[in-house]
């Protein structure tokens, strides 16, 4: 019995078994089609968030480049600019130092190297000096007219600090008082023709047909004549070699209230000269310049003008060989060069353009600016200069650099074409209305009349230039503004009344063309018998000069033939 029970349990374990063997079967079956189903899910999933991570990871690829790109290019614009400044700051840090060295090491031949004594010291009181020492022999002529001597004293005390009868003759020589006076104009005098000029009129102040204006050149004449003009301030730096500083020693003892031109002051030059020729041993390259300028600043002040261009010359050279700036040698050689025989404006006009803007801080360049233009005036003349060379002049000052001093250089300036406009209208008058038949008859005088009427006018045109400046320079509402504007006005009411007068003058000029052209053949005849007669003296002179040279060098070949 129990085996069959047993046997029964057996049987049963074995179909339970069986059963769930199938079940089990049924439901891996179904459990690995669903696993096999996620799993292809899983891949296709996989397979699109890798082709996306792909175009996600190539776009920002693309853009991690372009923003490397970019940051290389600014990287390397900002390591230029960084270059740039770095050099700039170099450069700066060497010119710097290089101009600290020279400084150190060498002299410059300026301006300020002979005037100033130490910087506690100004310019100006050396300039006031050199002025106040000449006007007295500028205004011997005559008194200034009210309007005039406001002018003066107004032009005095703006740039020297001057007052009363000191700035106004100080400021009329440096309106060109002193070259009017030694231009060949005999008794009239410095202050007579410049109280003309700033004044207006018509009447005849220089007569043509009486008085004998320069118009021939002679060296010593010129220099002559230089003597009552401004000059150049004696040295006050003490600064060089040996006989350097044995020269400023002796011009220590002249007095400044004698004139600079008087015999007593020029002995004492001249001894400082002699001095300086002592030679110094072993001495730098800007030592010797400053010492050549030295020659030539102290050969300009004794008149002797040969030697100081000489002495500027060689100054310049060794300047240049030093390395250093030469602007008061460059301004004597721009200046003496005006007593040559001959020259060419132009290149004197660059020394002096040199001269005055490579030193532009200089306090004396108004002073500067009269002395060279009172011996340009002198020149106009025997025409070396004309109205070219006045508008170069005026082109120099106009420069950036030198705006703090417009007000006074354009009022100097302006004051030689208003002379100049002047000598011209006189010119004109007192030609074209003279009584003397030989003068009036003469078709010369016709063409000099022309040529001079064509003068003024271009000199109408350089003077309108400077008074349009001049109302562009912006002043203070202070007092001495005010009285510069109210100087400024004088001026071009002035201009305007020479630019209203050329009808006048050319009315003048029109009556003596009619006057000629009505003349009597035999009167005619006449006028050019004088002429003719002039100019066959001059070759008869000329020809018997000739025969005389011929017959000294017969009678030397003859005496060389009888020994």
């Amino acid at each position: 019995m129990k085996k069959i029970i047993i046997f029964l349990l057996l049987l049963l374990i074995v179909m339970n078994t069986s059963v769930f063997a199938e079940d089990n079967q049924t439901w891996y079956e179904r459990t690995l089609h669903k696993t096999k189903e996620l799993a292809s899910d899983i891949s296709e999933s996989s397979n699109k968030a890798l082709e996306q991570t792909k175009v996600y990871s190539a776009e920002k690829l693309d853009e991690l480049n372009k923003n490397t790109e970019d940051i290389a290019q600014k990287t390397k614009k900002l390591a230029s600019e960084i270059s740039d400044s770095t050099k700039e700051v170099y450069e700066d840090s060497k010119e710097y130092t290089d101009e600290v060295i020279h400084d150190i090491q060498t002299d410059d031949i300026t301006f300020e190297a002979f005037y100033k004594e130490s910087s506690s010291i100004g310019w100006i009181v050396v300039a006031v000096v050199t002025v106040i020492s000449v006007v007295a022999l500028v205004y011997s002529g005559g008194t200034a007219t009210p309007l005039v001597s406001s002018i003066g004293t107004w032009l005095g005390s703006s740039f020297m600090g001057l007052n009363g009868i000191a700035a106004t003759n100080a400021g009329l020589a440096l309106l060109g008082g002193g070259s009017i006076a030694s231009g060949g104009f005999g008794i009239i005098g410095g202050t007579v023709l410049l109280t003309g000029v700033l004044t207006f009129g018509t009447e005849i102040i220089v007569d043509y047909t009486v008085s004998k204006v320069i118009d021939e050149y002679s060296y010593s004449q010129f220099s002559e004549n230089s003597k009552n003009m401004i000059t150049l301030p004696l040295p006050k730096n003490t600064s060089g070699s040996e006989s350097y500083e044995n020269t400023i020693s002796i011009l220590e003892d002249i007095d400044n209230e004698i004139p600079i031109s008087s015999e007593l002051t020029q002995a004492t030059i001249l001894k400082a000269i002699k001095a300086l020729k002592i030679k110094d041993a072993g001495i730098e390259l800007d030592e010797k310049a400053k010492k050549e300028s030295l020659f030539a600043l102290l050969y300009f002040i004794s008149n002797n003008y040969i030697e100081a261009k000489k002495h500027a010359k060689a100054s310049i050279s060794l300047a240049k060989e030093a390395k250093v700036k030469y602007t008061l040698p460059s301004y004597i050689l721009a200046t003496s060069a005006l007593y040559d025989d001959i020259f060419k404006y132009s290149t004197l006009a660059d020394n002096l353009e040199y001269s005055l803007l490579e030193e532009p801080e200089n306090p004396i360049i108004p002073l500067l600016l009269s002395i060279h233009l009172d011996r340009m005036m002198y020149r106009f003349g025997d025409k070396m200069v004309d109205e070219n060379s006045l508008n170069r002049v005026f082109t120099i000052v106009s420069t950036d650099s030198l705006k703090d001093l417009r007000l006074q250089n354009y009022i100097i300036v302006l004051s030689r074409y208003l002379i100049r406009l002047k000598l011209e209208q006189q010119k004109i008058s007192s030609l074209a209305k003279t009584d003397n038949k030989t003068i009036k008859n003469s078709p010369k005088t016709l063409l000099s009349i022309k040529k001079s009427f064509e003068s003024y006018k271009k000199l109408l045109i350089g003077s309108h230039s400077i008074i349009e400046a001049l109302e562009q320079i912006k002043v203070e509402e202070d007092e001495k503004e005010i009285e510069a504007k109210k100087q400024i006005n004088t001026f071009k009411e002035l201009t305007v009344q020479y630019a209203n007068d050329r009808t006048r003058l050319q009315g003048l000029i029109k009556d003596l063309e009619r006057y000629q052209a009505s003349l009597s053949v035999d009167e005619n005849i006449q006028v050019n018998e004088v002429i003719d007669t002039e100019d066959k003296n001059i070759y008869l002179y000329i020809g018997l000069a000739i025969v005389f040279i011929v017959l000294i060098g017969f009678l030397i070949t003859r005496r060389k033939e009888e020994v």
